[in-house]
């Protein structure tokens, strides 16, 4: 049966876990620093073996390479070499040759850039980039117009309801003004 350690914050009062084997802890609800009573300390845990780890089974060094082979695939479609870039997308994830194909096919639509030569940066992925300013501009140009009109709207709606209201304050005081 695990051991039941119950510890509250001092400045708010939230129920905390003490981790095992620390001295203080940080609140987890209000961030104030607390300082573990040693009745509540425990040992640290027993170092986790090497069978015990997440990444056990999994060679790193392969995906380091599988990184490589995928840069590989977007540079060759990149540079319009998507016969070959299909071969490797499918050799790399099994995939079908039609899924393989829609992959390189819009990896070919993002733009190439070289950070060796000093230059500014260009953005990757121009044609998205393109889409999404000629959308903004289209927001901005309706967004304009609707509060021109809402504005033109409310003007209209002031002067017919000010109008017969200072046509009758001018009629009364007419008289007295002759």
């Amino acid at each position: 049966m695990p051991e039941m350690r119950l510890l509250k914050c001092p400045a708010c009062g939230g129920p905390l876990e003490p981790p095992r084997g620390e001295a203080t802890m940080k609140c987890t609800y209000c961030g104030n620093a607390v300082v573990i009573p040693e009745s509540l300390r425990s040992a640290p845990e027993a170092a986790a073996s090497p069978q015990a780890s997440i990444f056990s089974g999994i060679d790193l060094n392969s995906m380091v390479g599988y990184g490589a082979q995928w840069s590989e695939v977007v540079q060759m479609a990149q540079r319009g070499n998507k016969e070959e870039a299909v071969k490797k997308y499918m050799a790399l994830t099994g995939n079908s040759e039609s899924s393989a194909r829609y992959m390189v096919d819009n990896l070919s639509g993002t733009q190439l850039y070289d950070t060796m030569t000093g230059q500014a940066v260009q953005q990757i992925y121009a044609p998205y980039m393109n889409m999404a300013a000629e959308t903004v501009k289209t927001t901005t140009r309706w967004s304009m117009w609707l509060g021109c009109g809402i504005t033109a709207f409310v003007m209209c709606i002031i002067l017919v309801t000010v109008i017969p209201t200072l046509i009758g304050v001018f009629a009364s005081i007419w008289p007295w003004l002759r």
